[in-house]
């Protein structure tokens, strides 16, 4: 990715006028997500943002200002109940924004680069294998790396934690709370301890507990399912306890996108 956080994503984002900063106090219960609904059904004709990288200038172009569906990005930074807090929604809302995200001038660049792995035959020859060197490379830096520490490490809050201090948004009035709606979680396959990282809404219950929405095909609740029914085998046996370990239930890692603590875009 072009961009190493989210200050850095959003630097870019307003640089390429596609960032609306909002600073009328705003409800994350049902007000926040109708404003966004609306304004992410906008069309407005303008000029789309071409793909900079961080420390690249701007380069000048001319070109003819056309339709852009989706309306800006959208940063509420006066959030009712969270004196502080910011908020950014709605930032992949359009194509222009996806294709700046990801650091390209056209979707198909990214369509380009799968097929160039899909397409890999085996090498014939020592100039061949040579020519394999540069995706190779690019190939290694797709697997995740351990390491001691990084900037998700910087807040940590582990006294007193509750899913309450986030302006965590309620969507639509039939919902039944409100919702992380694009959390990144980690589940770990019983069997074979294999991880994976899904997207899955989250029901906030309370400050320390959210139930999960996921479809029956989805990974993350297989890998659920196989802890209840090693817990059930367990139990039977008289060999476990009368709960599913946390181990293996799923755990949201970092808080939604959406969510912005104070002194984020500071």
């Amino acid at each position: 990715m072009p961009f190493d956080d989210l200050r850095q994503w959003m630097a870019a984002l307003d640089r390429a006028g596609e960032l609306k900063r909002i600073q009328t106090e705003v409800d994350p219960i049902l007000e926040i997500a109708e404003i966004t609904d609306r304004v992410s059904k906008m069309h407005t004709w303008e000029q789309s943002p071409s793909a900079v990288r961080p420390g690249e200038a701007q380069q000048s172009s001319v070109a003819t200002p056309r339709q852009n569906p989706g309306g800006p990005a959208l940063l509420f930074q006066n959030v009712k109940g969270y004196p502080g807090a910011q908020l950014l929604i709605n930032q992949f809302g359009s194509e222009p924004r996806m294709k700046l995200a990801l650091g390209v001038n056209s979707l198909d660049e990214v369509a380009d680069r799968i097929r160039a792995f899909m397409d890999v035959k085996s090498p014939q020859g020592f100039l061949d294998k040579l020519k394999m060197l540069p995706l190779l490379a690019e190939a290694g830096k797709f697997f995740p790396r351990t390491v001691p520490t990084g900037p998700s490490k910087e807040v940590i809050e582990r006294d007193n934690f509750s899913l309450v201090d986030f302006p965590i948004l309620q969507c639509w009035p039939q919902d039944a709370s409100r919702f992380i709606t694009l959390p990144c979680v980690t589940t770990r396959d019983p069997k074979s301890g294999k991880r994976n990282l899904g997207m899955y809404r989250m029901q906030v219950f309370d400050g320390r507990t959210a139930g999960m929405h996921w479809q029956r095909q989805k990974i993350g609740a297989e890998h659920y399912r196989e802890a209840l029914r090693r817990a059930a085998a367990e139990a039977e046996s008289g060999t476990g306890t009368d709960r599913v370990g946390t181990g293996a239930l799923a755990r949201p890692a970092g808080q939604s996108p959406a969510a912005i603590s104070a002194g984020a875009s500071q």
